[in-house]
């Protein structure tokens, strides 16, 4: 039975991640919460920033930070080519039985590697320089309409009801 695990915000305690919220956060590298909610939602997160940058190019940019993340990862290198086929956690390579571990490292080059560095991308305001002084002009009052008074409702006493008393 897999037990949900829920994250919360540091900074706002009380709320979930969402991509709405950690995109423009500035602590987004360095809350713990973020790093294992992006693990399990990394498509919907990279989703929603690609779509607010396509909706508004001239407002904001994409910058792409490396999250680091300290674990000891299989390195898998096909010799042939030279490339890297894929990154796995040494547990499971533990867990593979002698015959998968054969299969897995013929014609490749296995690497131990403590860090992984995983891409990701924050939303930012496009930052511009003001040249010119900003001047903002006087509001001026229209007089459409003139202002009525009101009169006040005359106020009535109420009497104060009789106090009962009771029966014995």
């Amino acid at each position: 039975m897999k037990i949900d695990r829920h994250f919360f915000c540091e900074l706002k305690r009380y709320r979930e991640p969402a991509p709405q919220l950690c995109a423009v956060c500035p602590r987004i590298f360095k809350c713990k919460s973020f790093y294992a909610w992006h693990k399990l939602h990394q498509t919907e997160y990279l989703n929603f920033v690609v779509e607010i940058s396509k909706k508004f190019p001239d407002k904001y940019t994409l910058e792409v930070h490396f999250m680091p993340e300290k674990q000891t990862f299989v390195q898998i290198v096909d010799m042939a080519t030279g490339k890297i086929e894929k990154v796995v956690s040494l547990s499971e390579i533990e867990a593979l039985s002698a015959e998968e571990k054969l299969a897995l490292s013929r014609n490749k080059n296995l690497f131990i590697v403590t860090h992984r560095l995983e891409p990701v991308v924050k939303i930012e305001l496009k930052k511009t320089v003001i040249s010119a002084p900003l001047q903002f002009s006087a509001s001026t009052i229209k007089e459409t309409e003139p202002i009525e008074e009101v009169t006040p409702l005359p106020i009535i006493e109420e009497k104060p009801k009789p106090k009962r008393n009771p029966k014995n």
